[in-house]
């Protein structure tokens, strides 16, 4: 199975600089956030990578060209349209991945390796989504994108969602499904993952895969995301120093 890293946006949530870099290359633990994403998902058997850049995308791929590991097993997909919704990047991975199943991650919602492999050993005919039941205990529950799950189907998902049991970890296990539903909901001017989520939902081939207790994830989407994922590690980043924390 493959695994598609969409990392083609512009991190301009947790930058307010105009020299900012993509978010995925900040500092985390032993390397970055992308080196993170990819070990995690390395550990649970996935090798086979596809990694969709657009946005300053010559900064990533020197970081990969110098990461030995990182490099291997990878095909790089450009997608010139970044400026678009986040959905036209997973669309651009389309040729690459097939008919799947294949994951998808997000380049900055990094997820332990046990729910990972939860959603890769899920039994289902279905699309599915990893999501956190925990509701209470997400960090930023306002930035985060909201899911109502019914007998393990989901049946709404939005970040504007007022009625929900659920959020999204931010990694899916996909098929090409869901790249039909991605083109239909784009013909109608709606270009996020959620729509073509939304799409699938209408075909009630959208399943979620609520997350075990122990496992973690985190979206570091805000500087103040970054801080508590980052944890003990903060202090050793001092601000203005290269590759600091974002304020």
């Amino acid at each position: 199975m493959k695994a598609v890293i969409i990392a083609a946006g512009q991190s301009s949530r947790l930058w307010k600089r105009t020299n900012r870099k993509p978010k995925t290359l900040l500092p985390f633990g032993n390397g970055t956030i992308l080196s993170t994403i990819i070990d995690n998902l390395k550990s649970c058997g996935i090798h086979e990578f596809v990694l969709v850049v657009g946005w300053k995308k010559d900064q990533i791929l020197e970081y990969v060209a110098g990461q030995k590991d990182l490099g291997a097993h990878m095909q790089v997909v450009d997608n010139t349209e970044w400026e678009r919704g986040n959905g036209i990047s997973v669309l651009a991975a389309k040729e690459a991945v097939g008919d799947g199943p294949f994951l998808l991650s997000m380049s900055d919602h990094i997820v332990s390796p046990e729910a990972i492999k939860q959603l890769v050993a899920f039994e289902s005919p279905q699309n599915l989504l990893l999501v956190d039941e925990r509701v209470n205990g997400v960090f930023d529950i306002d930035d985060a994108t909201k899911v109502m799950v019914r007998s393990g189907n989901i049946v709404r998902i939005g970040k504007e969602l007022t009625d929900y049991n659920a959020i999204d970890c931010g990694v899916f296990r996909l098929d090409g499904r869901f790249f039909e539903a991605m083109v239909g909901q784009a013909t109608r001017g709606q270009e996020s993952i959620s729509a073509a989520v939304t799409g699938l939902i209408q075909q009630e081939a959208m399943g979620a895969v609520p997350m075990q207790k122990g496992a973690t994830w985190i979206d570091i989407d805000t500087p103040e995301a970054y801080h508590h994922a980052l944890g003990d590690q903060a202090p050793s980043l001092p601000l203005g120093a290269p590759g600091a924390i974002p304020r």
